[in-house]
């Protein structure tokens, strides 16, 4: 695998800002407003976080170009994986699923 820059520019696909709008109508709806706000700030935090990481993520075992990172709030409990590409400078996030989701066989990789 190439060299990962030190810094990367995260870019959200259209799908990923409509998956986190999900994930944030789901929260409102079940804990409220201020848990979806910091939720979803949450899982932006977190995949900014890779953009300075060495070696961000693992390889997605049907398609080694794609890359993910599980993002969980604790150790044990569900939480949500965003599945992402390294191109050059930039880390671009295709998606976010839910762990409880079977996200490989969901995950359009075309």
């Amino acid at each position: 695998m190439a060299r990962v820059p030190s810094r990367l520019t995260v870019n959200y696909s259209t799908q990923s800002l409509r998956d986190l709008g999900e994930i944030w109508d789901w929260n409102a709806d079940e804990y409220g407003v201020q848990r979806a706000d910091n939720y979803v700030s949450f899982l932006r935090r977190e995949t900014l976080k890779l953009a300075n990481s060495t070696n961000p993520g693992r390889e997605v075992d049907s398609a080694d170009h794609f890359r993910y990172h599980v993002i969980t709030r604790r150790s044990r409990g569900y939480g949500h994986v965003v599945v992402f590409v390294i191109e050059a400078e930039n880390l671009f996030v295709l998606r976010y699923f839910h762990t409880s989701q079977d996200w490989e066989t969901k995950f359009d990789q075309r």
